[in-house]
């Protein structure tokens, strides 16, 4: 049965079909976004390794303030030590800066975290308006997909919007989603962007954003799978979700 899985990274189309000036355009999107594109994850002694990711998160409404899934949130383990939730913001010499992070709010029903971080601010990504993407838009979205394999270095990725459907999210209590729940108006539903893109644990919490601008315009959040959680990455489904910015920005008008 196919079900979607909260996911932390993704993948798609491949960049040697952009004309060199479309290439050229997201290149300069990519060296500008870099820094406001974070790790999240947690921080223990007794983890092996100490830092333990899991998804990402883009600097964006407010100094020091971060974007991420409330998915990837930590979760209480009985009997073990508390981790604390952190944020490895990127420095331009090439470097990583460990701060400690805090949630600011969360709005499970839409996936979506604010965090506080420790530390000197950095550049905030720019949100876009989600209610001007169209269905057949080329975006792109960045973040560190199976990052504690293959280490934490940005990721860049392509994605055509393949469908604007009417959908709920799971909540991050739930590590799927059972049957079909893509498509049909529910209570509490709202407009998600389906994308033509291959995803993988890691991404959950990236930025969706035009290659042109550098408008983030979603948030990577999810990835439609065939049988269990292992073959999202032995055979990808090329279906991702995002949740459009708007839901985002409604969020951050709530805080003070």
């Amino acid at each position: 049965m196919d079900r979607r899985h909260c996911l932390g990274l993704i993948g798609a189309l491949p960049l040697w079909g952009m004309p060199g000036a479309a290439r050229a355009a997201l290149a300069d999107t990519v060296a500008r976004m870099k820094p406001s594109v974070v790790l999240v994850g947690t921080w223990r002694e007794t983890d092996s390794p100490r830092f333990q990711l899991r998804g990402s998160g883009f600097l964006a409404g407010r100094p020091s303030q971060v974007v991420t899934c409330a998915h990837v949130l930590p979760t209480q383990e009985d009997g073990a030590p508390p981790a604390q939730l952190v944020a490895q913001v990127w420095q331009r010499d090439g470097g990583w800066s460990l701060r400690q992070a805090r949630v600011l709010d969360t709005e499970r029903h839409g996936d979506i975290a604010l965090l506080g971080i420790d530390g000197p601010p950095g550049p905030l990504a720019a949100l876009g308006d989600s209610a001007s993407v169209r269905e057949g838009d080329d975006l792109a979205f960045m973040g560190f997909p199976i990052g504690n394999v293959l280490g934490y270095a940005h990721v860049v990725h392509r994605a055509m919007v393949s469908s604007i459907a009417t959908s709920v999210p799971p909540s991050p209590d739930a590590d799927r989603l059972r049957g079909p729940a893509i498509r049909g108006a529910r209570e509490g539903a709202f407009d998600i962007f389906q994308l033509d893109a291959v995803a993988y644990p890691g991404n959950s919490g990236g930025p969706l954003f035009r290659p042109d601008t550098g408008e983030v315009v979603g948030m990577m959040n999810m990835v439609l799978i065939k049988g269990t959680r292992e073959s999202a990455l032995s055979q990808p489904s090329g279906i991702a979700y995002a949740i459009p910015s708007a839901r985002v920005r409604e969020l951050m008008r709530t805080q003070r």
